[in-house]
């Protein structure tokens, strides 16, 4: 699929009036008549019309208006979906997407493959599970639909005039004005708010990450001269050893990285690049490394010290101290990723840590310099510090500084926009308190959240897809946000208040203050009315633009490195007896905890540990064991007074002096989910009474030198007694066949792996691995004279990021079913990412394998159903009849892949505003049928008439499954295996080519590709 962007903003209050109005939005909005989309209901108003017709004595059914468009407009056909091209607002990355808009309302969000961050023009680009999620946030009954002062809904005038008379009062008596928000990239926003700090003699614009990278920031801040990121080339690198730092599943820009990341090891494309990962968890990034090397945090520094006198002693330049002592196992390892690393050609190897402490950032920086790896945009090296990146610019120290301003009552007026201090912030607890300190506190959050309860006035900003914004995640580069639907409540943008507070001539929009900004700040200087409309209409349409001026001015505050004097931290101080090493982390769902009232993020499985909606402690098999702890017991960590009850989960590949805890949950609000599921008889909620799904961590957060800790805290951990079974959609994860049950001849594991010698040497991947005769049980009685559609999964390319799970489910209208039927392997994606194990103890390494119905040519779900509800496709599609299914399950008793889903119960579709994200051209199922995939039957209908219509054939690529076009790693592959010509037909000839239980001779139309890894041994053949 290759939508063509638009630019103009679709007309929402003609479309959506019932919504708009329930929502409070702009007047007249509620003057149509309020449609309905149930089909049930719709039959139950036909049958009774009908009825009263047959029936004089009946009063008459209500009547319905409804009406047509007479005219058509160049813009908008009905049926037909628009495509804007937008920024995603999920993150700080900055990314580029693509809405799909369907009679005025965003359905489905894809990634903008022109966009130069996650497309540079390659004509693929994905999109993150969290980018796809924000579609349904939009439709959240629960934010705001418009200001608040003092706990009660107000009139913008009403606020805007309360705050202005505090704002004259602090002018005139003085005292200290903040704005603390996310990190702020884009000119227009950034331009807004410091237009209004610089009205105040002390008045200060300050920016945090709830994830942060400060102390990245601050090494490059003194050994550059500049606070800023390097943009990091991972599609240039050969080498990669990452300490600590999942860049592809949270780490600063995933997206990105991802796809660079696939490119750069594309097995067609020479030697792909090596990746070492060292990390005291398992991670999503670690899971796809070549070489993993487990350590606990307190090695962490000592390791880099070690590397980095290694590679100094190679370059001849010693750095004046020793290298640091470690272990025997990691010294040797070291040695080996020394050597990688220097053999790459210069300025092609790439060091990253995810530490936020500044002296390991500092000998990263070293390591990178001594391997030649800083340059410029046109120099190919790995690090960019030309067009560097601005996806994270928060300051720690800062934000540290601003707690003890409050504290001691210096700050009379605090802005808090795009972040939650008080939730995700180590003071977060005594900042409450502290915040009532403070004369006038305003937070411009969409929905009430932790810091917002405490704020006397709430002015809530749009959503994202609501928004004229734009970032700026490359110097130079821009990314532009349109709105894609008018604001469903009385909200405003973030640029427009801050320009109103500052007692300037209000704007008439967000779009005109937008325009204004970027004539004085983006657009070329001297460009005459006639360029820059047109240069600003041409980046609207793209989603994205240059700017020369924004480059030249980022590139002259850049010096010459200062890398002399660096000393390395001392080494930690071991653990004492009992204790653990508590390390904090995000889940590529709910990151920093924004998304945690986002229920497809809640109920999407965490990549490797297969949790849904909860967070939990993670420890080694052997810490568990020594400790007696099994799955679902509930311990408490406590530390300085600090205590956090948790379940356990026991997780392969992790470092025994290690508990890992996920973060960004136990969120205010997240008790709206306790009745999300069926309710029934054995039901439980997923949320207990005055509860939170999951627990906030951050009191277990620290502060070294301004810096927030994510790492190293040693707690004490012990059981409780109490048991939480958590909600897991897989709970094995070896393809070892216990021996007693082993067949005769050695078993096909379903998801394989190579080493890198043996695909180089044509050890003909899968087709030669070990497994039974196909026994043909069926005729081949189904023929394919035109297109039979297919489909190749490259597992070396899959990193289990599960997007494709989020677009599948945004797509094909699925479901959610809550915590308890999850618990009861009652999930209904019809997608799942199967995650399986390699090796023992610490040395484990992961396989990801997405799986969904495998479209079998004899499917032996076909032969089983009594009512022919599932039935073969000319095209070679095993077909899922609705209203045939009577529920008998035989099909799903029948399928070998376990795939298919059913419908137990009627989920709820009571929420109006939030059915507006349903897809209209996919079926809403009822409670009763099974359900699967279906490749995106309707995506296939879709390009097939567009081609009738246009007199031509299909062209390869043209269709797009969700799951295919969602992948940033481009590891899925659609089309027609009857063109030989078609990637997908070549994909499938590839050597390392396979179909899983092959020998079943169901003969799968998915095709995987075996994963290849630069390592020795091979873990997955079971001798």
């Amino acid at each position: 699929m290759s939508p063509h962007p638009q630019n103009r903003q679709p007309d929402a209050q003609d479309v959506l009036p019932s919504a708009v109005r329930e929502l409070g939005g702009p007047s007249g909005a509620g003057d149509a008549v309020r449609l309905s989309a149930n089909r049930r209901d719709f039959l139950k108003v036909a049958g009774f019309t009908l009825a009263a017709a047959a029936l004089p004595s009946c009063s008459r059914a209500p009547t319905h208006e409804a009406i047509p468009y007479m005219e058509g407009t160049p813009e908008f056909t009905p049926g037909n979906a628009a495509w804007y091209a937008t920024l995603c607002g999920g993150c700080s990355a900055g990314c580029g997407i693509l809405a799909k808009v369907r009679e005025g309302r965003p359905i489905k969000i894809e990634g903008n493959p022109e966009h130069p961050l996650n497309g540079r023009g390659s004509g693929l680009a994905g999109a993150c599970a969290v980018a796809q999620a924000t579609v349904l946030s939009l439709y959240d009954r629960q934010r705001l639909r418009g200001p608040v002062a003092a706990g009660a809904a107000a009139s913008w005038e009403a606020v805007d005039k309360a705050i202005l008379e505090k704002l004259a009062t602090l002018r005139t008596a003085g005292g200290g004005v903040r704005v603390l928000t996310g990190t702020l990239s884009g000119p227009t926003q950034r331009a807004a708010i410091e237009s209004f700090v610089a009205a105040f003699p002390d008045g200060k614009h300050i920016m945090v990450d709830g994830l942060s990278a400060s102390a990245l920031l601050d090494a490059h801040d003194e050994l550059f001269g500049a606070r800023v990121l390097p943009h990091m080339r991972f599609d240039r690198a050969s080498v990669i050893a990452s300490f600590d730092a999942d860049f592809l599943g949270t780490w600063v820009s995933p997206v990105e990285f991802t796809r660079d990341y696939t490119r750069a090891r594309n097995l067609s494309e020479g030697t792909p690049a090596r990746h070492f990962q060292l990390e005291s968890r398992m991670s999503l990034t670690g899971a796809s490394a070549d070489e993993r090397i487990v350590l606990a945090p307190a090695e962490l520094g000592g390791a880099l010290a070690h590397l980095a006198v290694r590679v100094a002693q190679k370059a001849g330049r010693p750095l004046g101290f020793p290298a640091a002592k470690v272990t025997k196992s990691l010294g040797k390892a070291l040695a080996g990723i020394a050597d990688a690393l220097w053999t790459a050609p210069r300025g092609t190897s790439l060091v990253v840590c995810g530490s936020n402490h500044l002296t390991d950032q500092k000998l990263v920086a070293q390591i990178n310099h001594m391997l030649g790896n800083y340059g410029a945009s046109k120099a190919e090296t790995t690090l960019d510090l030309e067009a560097h990146s601005n996806q994270k610019l928060g300051d720690d120290r800062a934000v540290h500084a601003l707690v003890e301003e409050i504290n001691a009552g210096k700050v009379g007026a605090l802005f808090v926009a795009g972040c939650n201090p008080v939730y995700d912030q180590p003071e977060a607890k005594s900042l409450a308190a502290a915040l009532k300190k403070v004369g006038l506190l305003v937070s411009l959050s969409e929905r009430v959240d932790e810091t917002s309860a405490a704020a006397g006035f709430v002015c809530p900003d749009h959503h994202a897809l609501e928004s004229w914004n734009d970032s700026e995640p490359t110097a130079g580069t821009l990314t532009v946000a349109q709105p894609v639907i008018r604001p469903l409540g009385d909200t405003r943008g973030m640029a427009r208040s801050f320009a109103v507070w500052s007692g300037q001539q209000a704007p008439a929009s967000d779009r005109d203050l937008m325009r204004a900004a970027w004539q004085k700040h983006v657009a070329p200087r001297g460009a005459s009315p006639a360029a820059f409309e047109r240069y600003w209409n041409q980046s609207v349409h793209d989603g994205h633009a240059a700017s020369p001026r924004l480059r030249s001015r980022a590139q002259a505050t850049l010096s010459v490195p200062r890398l002399e004097g660096l000393v390395p931290s001392p080494a930690a101080a071991p653990l004492t007896a009992g204790r653990l090493a508590v390390v904090l982390y995000p889940t590529v769902g709910m990151l920093d905890g924004r998304h945690a009232h986002n229920p497809w993020l809640h109920e999407l499985p965490d990549p490797i540990t297969k949790v849904a909606w909860d967070n939990y402690a993670a420890l080694a098999p052997a810490t568990a064991a020594r400790l007696g702890i099994e799955d679902g017991d509930v311990v408490s960590l406590e530390a300085g007074g600090r205590t956090i009850e948790l379940p356990a989960l026991i997780q392969p590949g992790q470092h025994p002096d290690v508990v890992a805890v996920p973060l960004g949950y136990g969120r205010k609000g997240t008790d709206r989910f306790a009745d999300i599921g069926p309710s029934w008889i054995e039901s439980e909620p997923t949320v207990a009474e005055g509860g939170t799904v999951g627990v906030n961590v951050s009191s277990l957060l620290g502060r070294e030198e301004g810096r927030i800790r994510y790492a190293g805290l040693a707690v004490a951990l012990r059981r409780t007694g109490a048991k939480k079974p958590l909600a897991r959609t897989q709970i094995y994860g070896s393809q070892t066949v216990p021996q007693h049950i082993r067949p005769g001849s050695d078993p096909r594991p379903a998801a394989l792996s190579l080493t890198l010698a043996e695909y180089m040497h044509e050890e003909a991947g899968g087709h030669a691995t070990p497994g039974h005769a196909a026994q043909p049980l069926w005729d081949d009685d189904h023929g394919y004279d035109g297109n039979h559609w297919g489909l190749a999964i490259d597992l070396s390319r899959c990193t289990g990021c599960s997007a494709c799970v989020i677009a599948c489910q945004a797509e094909n209208n699925i479901p959610v079913v809550g915590r308890d039927e999850v618990r009861r392997t009652r999930e209904m994606h019809w997608l799942r990412i199967d995650r399986y194990y390699e090796g023992e103890g610490e040395d484990v390494s992961v396989i990801h394998q997405p799986m969904l119905c495998q479209q079998c040519d004899n499917a032996p779900c076909e032969t089983v159903c009594p009512v022919l509800a599932t039935m073969h496709s000319d095209e070679g599609l095993n077909q899922q009849v609705y209203n045939r299914c009577v529920g008998t399950r035989y099909c799903s008793n029948n399928c070998p892949y376990k795939v298919r889903r059913f419908n137990w119960f009627k989920y709820e579709h009571a929420d109006e505003v939030e059915n507006l994200v349903l897809n209209p051209d996919v079926t809403v199922r009822t409670r009763g049928v099974m359900e699967k995939c279906t490749f995106c039957v309707q995506r296939i209908q879709e390009k097939k008439i567009k081609a009738r219509n246009e007199d031509r054939a299909l062209l390869d690529g043209e269709i797009k499954p969700a799951c295919a076009q969602s992948c940033p790693a481009d590891a899925m592959v659609f089309g027609n295996m009857n063109d030989a010509k078609s990637r997908v037909s070549q994909s499938i000839a590839e050597r390392r080519s396979y179909r899983v239980l092959e020998d079943l001779d169901v003969r799968p139309s998915i095709h995987y590709m075996a994963r290849v890894r630069q390592r020795e041994e091979r873990n997955n053949r079971d001798d």
